[in-house]
């Protein structure tokens, strides 16, 4: 990829700045211009943390997740940083998911600065169009409160993220020339690749048998009320017409999972006889192929894992991972799938 002029101008600034945001359109060289400034500013003797908050084309940690790597010395590619964190999302897309996209790369950033990082870069989605893109993009920027945002773009297409940020003193905005790559890669090559590195992720990775009764289900919320007793399980039964694999209730809410999701009637009917309850129907096809984050006790994301099969009854998750099973403490369940070949 040919270097901007505009590029250089950009390593001189980041470099007396600590916490940069970089934002652009899909394609216009966000990766390889974060690679090009973070050789930059190691080349000036700085410690550098990269973000890398583009869930479905992830560099630095896999698909799914907010990653953080560290860059001592100069890199061919974003791959090549030290993994130091990452943080579940649970899916390759910031739609439906903005808050733990958002929280993910504020967490990320901070774990950067507490690592004693001397620059952080942030490394995000091509998601900025309509009022989606607006969203999270200037949701990342109040909450990530960077000193300099340098932004990408072909011509004036990010103008509307970056307008209320014009008339104060901080961020520092510098608009940049994009990086002239060769073709657009398509959807489908995109898919392709999050499967290559998912399947890369997953190599050597073993079955673990989780007990949910000690590793925590954080999502879904299973196990935290309190089980429906045989009577009301078979009257539910004959109310959904459905196999009730497993049925809580805790406050207001009544948990059902089922083979197959319930139709709306049936859901309006468990309703009725609960009092009105909120009824949440799980099916068999939100756990199994399922993603998930494992998580240490102090919430941090060790690593993903497959699900495989759950037995609601005993309470047994079965996930197969490369993480350790003595050092997870909870389970989140996300919504992406992967089935490896």
């Amino acid at each position: 990829m040919r270097v901007e002029p505009s590029w250089e101008q950009a390593v001189e600034r980041a470099a007396s700045a600590r916490v940069i945001l970089i934002i652009g359109e899909t394609d216009t060289g966000k990766t390889s211009f974060t690679t090009f400034l973070a050789n930059g500013l190691v080349g000036k003797k700085l410690k550098v943390g990269v973000v890398d908050a583009d869930l479905g084309q992830s560099d630095i940690g896999p698909p799914t997740t907010v990653g953080l790597g560290l860059v001592f010395q100069p890199i061919d590619h974003l791959g090549e940083a030290e993994v130091a964190g990452l943080y579940f999302v649970g899916s390759t897309s910031p739609q439906g998911h903005l808050l733990p996209t958002v929280i993910g790369t504020k967490k990320m950033v901070e774990k950067a600065l507490a690592l004693g990082v001397d620059r952080v870069l942030v490394d995000t989605s091509g998601l900025i169009q309509g009022e989606l893109g607006r969203t999270l993009k200037q949701h990342k920027i109040d909450l990530i409160d960077p000193d300099l945002l340098l932004c990408l773009q072909r011509g004036g297409e990010s103008e509307h993220i970056l307008r209320p940020y014009g008339q104060g003193h901080r961020p520092e905005i510098l608009r940049l020339a994009p990086g002239t790559a060769g073709r657009k890669r398509s959807q489908e090559e995109r898919r392709q690749h999050r499967e290559r590195t998912l399947q890369a992720y997953f190599h050597g990775a073993r079955t673990l048998h989780l007990d949910l009764s000690k590793v925590v289900l954080i999502q879904p919320c299973l196990y935290a009320g309190q089980p429906l007793p045989p009577r009301q399980l078979d009257e539910i039964s004959g109310i959904t017409d459905d196999m009730i694999l497993w049925a809580e209730r805790r406050g207001g809410e009544l948990t059902l999972v089922t083979p197959d999701p319930l139709r709306e009637s049936q859901l309006r009917q468990a309703q009725k006889r609960f009092d009105d309850a909120s009824v949440i129907n799980y099916s068999l096809d939100d756990f199994q192929g399922s993603l998930a984050g494992l998580y240490d006790a102090d919430r941090e994301t060790l690593g993903l894992g497959i699900v495989r099969s759950i037995d609601f009854a005993k309470q047994l998750l079965v996930v197969e991972t490369a993480v350790s099973e003595a050092a997870i403490a909870s389970v989140r369940i996300g919504r992406q799938k992967f089935r490896p070949a």
